[in-house]
C-alpha cells in the first residue's frame, strides 16, 4: 500500500526517487527494506573484511557486488557506483587497490547509515 504523498515528501530526495522507481511508490515497503538492509550491512562488511584477510578476490568481488545492488535500490547511487568500482578493482586491479577501495567503501557505508 502506498504512503500518502505528504509522508513521502518529507523524505530525502534520493529516498523519494528510490521509492518511486524501485518500490512503486510504497514508502512503507522501502522503510522495511531499508531496515533489513541496515541490519544486514554489518554482516556484509564482515564478509568483505574476511575476504580481504583471506586474500580471496572472488569473495571480495561478491561482497562489493551485493552492496552495489542494495545501495542502488535504496537510492544511494553514489555509494552504489563506488561499490561497482570496488567490484571491478577486485577483478582487474592490483590487490592493494581493491583492498583500499573496500576499506573506503566500508567507511562510507558506516558513515551513510550510522553503523557502529
Amino acid at each position: 500500500m502506498s504512503q500518502p504523498m505528504a509522508a513521502i515528501d518529507q523524505l530525502p530526495a534520493h529516498e523519494q526517487e528510490a521509492i518511486a522507481v524501485y518500490f512503486d511508490g510504497d514508502a512503507e515497503f522501502y522503510r522495511v527494506f531499508l531496515a533489513s538492509a541496515v541490519q544486514q550491512f554489518p554482516a556484509d562488511l564482515r564478509e568483505g573484511d574476511a575476504a580481504v584477510q583471506a586474500g580471496d578476490v572472488q569473495a571480495l568481488r561478491r561482497a562489493a557486488h551485493t552492496l552495489k545492488g542494495v545501495l542502488l535500490t535504496l537510492g544511494h547511487a553514489d555509494l552504489s557506483a563506488f561499490a561497482k568500482t570496488v567490484e571491478l578493482a577486485a577483478q582487474q586491479a592490483p590487490w592493494d587497490e581493491a583492498v583500499a577501495g573496500w576499506r573506503e567503501l566500508s567507511a562510507r557505508l558506516i558513515a551513510a547509515f550510522s553503523l557502529v
